[in-house]
């Protein structure tokens, strides 16, 4: 039994995390909950039947019952939550963004680095790239199915965050569309195809007012659109669109990442869960795992399911297994800090006054 705390049980933790833990039974049990409001700390643990609850931090990481911590509060304090949980000896899962600077982000990881000389510790940050549907393109990949990758297109999009305002303030989230979504195509694009060698963005905001659930509105100081094109080592080229500014519900983000290749292509990250390969010649004898005859953009392909549950990831059933077997790498953290250049880097170069002003009309 891995006994786990939670830092922050806002609407991630309460609609994903906390019922996803649930369903692992003995193998783990969400065993304290971290907060600010005692009396909404009580209401949430008493709702998912969490024993105890606390507004005291420290408290909770020396307790001796506590294996894991999951860090899943705004974005402002993920670097302070995660050093002091990897201080205590914890076992971490930390909410993507990782941080809100390279700095944190690189002092995270030598952190992690001292604490393994005495104590390897488990480090999950968010987005996982580890998943089941990654292995798949990982092997399709080596397998050739697509031929040589020329190019890679992303989109991820919704209508906006409407639960919360925070996402919406530069000083409590570091960043707008792009540290919420765009990191999603970063990372397993980085993970499958190798770091990234330049990076170009463009970031804009189109609307001054968003409009929440709770009938309230603010006025945003982040971008809700994003276009970032990086040039992976590896030679391919990647093109990336992230916005708040769809019809959909950030309960139903549209997702697709496409990497194209000499002999065809390749979809991922989309509704069903499922891998699509086409190819112009319609030989699909390399594809070495069950596939079925499908349409995709038009296209007649193939359909391939990755392992396990086609459907959303369970990063926290991902966390717990890492920590029964004992995985203690670095890379998803050095992974994650590469990832965190890149899109800092990419608001360095994409703010409005680094913009080239065009001269022509019509």
């Amino acid at each position: 039994m891995i006994r786990i705390a939670a830092i922050g049980h806002g609407d991630i933790a309460q609609r994903q995390h906390f019922p996803d833990l649930a369903q692992l039974g003995d193998r783990a049990r969400l065993q304290a909950i971290v907060g600010r409001d005692e009396a909404r700390l009580e209401r949430t643990a008493r709702r998912f039947g969490v024993p105890s609850w606390s507004v005291d931090c420290d408290a909770v990481l020396a307790r001796d019952d506590i294996d894991a911590v999951m860090v899943l509060t705004p974005p402002d304090r993920h670097a302070d939550f995660a050093s002091r949980a990897i201080a205590a000896g914890k076992h971490v899962l930390v909410e993507k963004p990782l941080v809100m600077s390279f700095a944190d982000a690189t002092a995270l990881l030598a952190a992690l680095e001292v604490r393994h000389t005495s104590a390897p510790t488990t480090l999950l940050p968010l987005p996982d790239v580890e998943t089941p549907e990654h292995r798949l393109v990982g092997r399709l990949l080596a397998d050739g199915v697509v031929g040589e990758p020329t190019s890679v297109e992303c989109h991820l999009g919704h209508a906006g965050p409407t639960h919360a305002d925070w996402f919406y303030r530069r000083a409590i989230a570091g960043g707008g569309v792009l540290l919420d979504l765009g990191i999603y195509a970063i990372s397993a694009v980085v993970a499958l195809m190798g770091p990234a060698r330049a990076v170009t963005a463009m970031c804009s905001r189109h609307f001054d007012v968003r409009a929440l659930d709770d009938g309230t509105s603010v006025e945003p100081d982040v971008e809700d659109s994003a276009l970032v094109n990086l040039r992976l080592a590896g030679g391919p080229g990647v093109a990336i669109n992230a916005n708040w500014n769809g019809y959909v519900s950030h309960h139903a983000t549209r997702s697709r990442v496409t990497i194209i290749g000499r002999e065809g292509s390749m979809h991922f990250g989309v509704a069903d869960g499922g891998v699509y390969v086409h190819r112009a010649d319609g030989d699909y004898r390399r594809l070495a795992t069950p596939s079925a005859d499908a349409t995709f953009d038009g296209y007649p392909c193939r359909r391939i399911e990755p392992p396990g549950d086609a459907g959303a990831t369970n990063a926290v059933a991902n966390f717990v297994g890492m920590i029964e077997r004992g995985e203690t790498s670095v890379r998803p953290l050095r992974i994650q800090v590469h990832v965190m250049e890149i899109l800092f880097e990419a608001y360095r170069v994409g703010r409005d006054h680094e913009s080239r002003t065009l001269t022509t009309w019509f």
